[in-house]
C-alpha cells in the first residue's frame, strides 16, 4: 500500500476547500496523477471509508475526508461512519 500516497489525498479533500470540490465534481481525475494502487484507488474514487481504514490509511485522516465530503458534522454522519467502521479491526497506525 502507498500508504503516504492515501493519506496525501485524504489530507488534501480535508484541508483544501478546491481540492474537495475538485474530487466532489470528478474523483477519478483528481486521483488519476497520485501513485496510488488499483485498490486504493477505487476505494478512495468510491468514498468507502471501511476499506481505506483496512488498508491503513490513518483514521483521524480518514474520518475527515469523509466529514468534509459529508458537509460538516451531524449526528446522522456520525452514526454512517461509526456503523461502515462497526467491527473493523485496525492494525498498526503510526506514521
Amino acid at each position: 500500500m502507498s500508504r503516504y500516497e492515501v493519506d496525501k489525498a485524504l489530507w488534501d479533500v480535508y484541508r483544501d476547500a478546491s481540492a474537495a470540490k475538485q474530487y466532489r465534481r470528478d474523483p477519478v481525475g483528481f486521483l488519476a496523477p497520485r501513485d496510488l494502487s488499483d485498490e486504493e484507488r477505487e476505494a478512495l474514487a468510491a468514498r468507502d471509508v471501511r476499506r481505506l481504514v483496512a488498508l491503513g490509511s490513518h483514521p483521524f485522516l480518514t474520518y475527515n475526508f469523509a466529514l468534509r465530503l459529508a458537509g460538516g458534522f451531524s449526528m446522522p454522519f456520525v452514526q454512517d461512519y461509526v456503523g461502515q467502521l462497526q467491527g473493523l479491526v485496525v492494525g498498526d497506525i503510526t506514521t
